[in-house]
């Protein structure tokens, strides 16, 4: 496969700009001569969205990795949109510091890469998204304007933070060049309880395990079959999560405390009194153990090539237990395989159906519509993030339109009038 190939799609030229004026410039470039521009950092959100409708130019962001402006006194980092959140992580650590995100493969990801798609993590939960982390950004918008939105302090009150709309976006509205954040101390100890049960987790129950004085960052259920790795090794999820000692596979509960030693100690025997009143077997993992069972975790959605599909699917936190039935059943009424990881007290999951080696398009997309169906009196969504390649163009990857979408078609006119930036690949963004 040739460098910055993308759904089938190769460049005719790819360019990697070490300034800020250098994305600037290219982007101007491309609004005059109409080339479709796709910008890149690490390459793994890239399989997020329809893929583009036109595509001339890759605009390799990596070289634009370096750190702006740190006060740590202050708890505020700027950085270049390059910049590798394991990089970043490593240099506040040494201030014992952190950006309390752990989204999928997070060490790999580039800061502008992680925002653009909106990605998150777990840790979401206690820490909220990386949207409340960001105080500000420098973006080349879409006709090779600079801009900036924001300010370099924690307290701002200058008016909406337009920077904001390019969360989530795709690169769709603007091209991230840098990203001013607060920060936050490391925790002394953060430590995991895992709650194995012998039937599914009772998920109305659960809610004992975010009642005071238990206060997780992270609350991660198993729900489906329980099967991911039966069969595959490539699924991302090893025996230390999927296959346990106790041999109870079929769910399993992930409670995640932060804080100093002792409080972390006292929450960690509530939750496993609570859990055992649930019926579950308890087990705490050690220390040592807690950063890798986590980022496995986190890397449920990426992207796999075993002809399944991955599904972000969400609801008001109240709703959860609707969604992850609606996730399963709709699998089982056809024989597919599925399995689900929902994180309580956020409304989300990421679900994988398993539709079999030859699946009919027309079949899934009746299973998405009928999804769909019925999540829509909940006020939820679900998003196809992962699909077989050939499937993809046949799919309604998005679903319904969000509320937002005339918001964003105009801010598409105003800041990336010529379509330049990645047509065609966001919901409302028709190349």
């Amino acid at each position: 496969m040739r460098p910055y190939t993308l759904h089938g799609m190769n460049p005719d030229l790819f360019i990697t700009p070490a300034s800020a004026e250098e994305v600037a410039a290219t982007l101007r470039h491309a609004a005059r001569t109409g080339a479709a521009v796709v910008p890149w950092g690490a390459g793994l959100h890239q399989h997020l969205g329809h893929g583009p409708a036109r595509y001339e130019i890759a605009l390799d962001m990596t070289r634009l990795h370096r750190v702006v402006e740190y006060s740590p006194p202050d708890l505020v980092l700027t950085v270049e949109a390059g910049a590798r959140l394991g990089d970043v992580q490593a240099l506040l650590a040494q201030q014992s510091q952190w950006l309390p995100w752990n989204p999928p493969r997070g060490a790999e990801a580039t800061i502008g890469g992680l925002l653009a798609a909106g990605a998150s993590g777990p840790l979401r939960l206690g820490y909220g998204p990386p949207r409340d982390w960001t105080l500000g950004m420098r973006v080349a918008l879409g006709d090779g304007r600079l801009v900036k939105s924001g300010a370099k302090v924690v307290k701002n009150v200058a008016g909406y933070d337009a920077h904001k709309l390019h969360l989530g976006a795709l690169g769709t509205l603007g091209v991230i060049v840098e990203a001013t954040f607060k920060v936050a101390p490391l925790p002394e100890t953060m430590q995991t309880i895992v709650l194995r049960f012998r039937e599914p987790p009772p998920l109305p129950a659960l809610a004992v395990l975010h009642e005071p004085p238990l206060a997780p960052v992270s609350l991660v259920a198993q729900t489906g079959d329980g099967r991911l790795t039966e069969g595959n090794d490539d699924s991302g999820i090893s025996g230390s999560i999927q296959n346990p000692k106790s041999k109870i596979q079929n769910g399993w509960v992930a409670v995640r405390f932060a804080g100093v030693r002792a409080a972390v100690a006292r929450q960690l025997q509530v939750a496993a009194q609570r859990g055992v009143e649930l019926g579950a077997i308890a087990e705490v993992l050690e220390s040592s153990d807690d950063v890798a069972f986590w980022e496995e975790l986190a890397d449920v959605p990426a992207p796999r090539n075993d002809g399944s599909l991955g599904l972000r699917a969400g609801v008001a936190p109240g709703h959860m237990v609707q969604l992850a039935q609606l996730l399963e059943t709709t699998a089982q009424r056809r024989g597919w395989q599925s399995f689900s990881s929902c994180y309580l007290g956020l409304g989300l999951a990421y679900s994988r159906w398993w539709p079999g080696p030859e699946p009919a398009a027309d079949a899934i997309a009746l299973a998405l519509a009928e999804l769909r169906a019925g999540l829509q009196p909940l006020g939820g969504y679900a998003v196809v993030e992962d699909c077989p390649s050939a499937m993809r163009p046949t799919l309604d990857i998005w679903g319904p339109a969000p509320g937002s979408a005339r918001l964003m078609l105009a801010l598409r006119e105003r800041w990336n009038p010529s379509e330049v930036l990645n047509p065609g690949r966001y919901v409302c963004i028709k190349g």
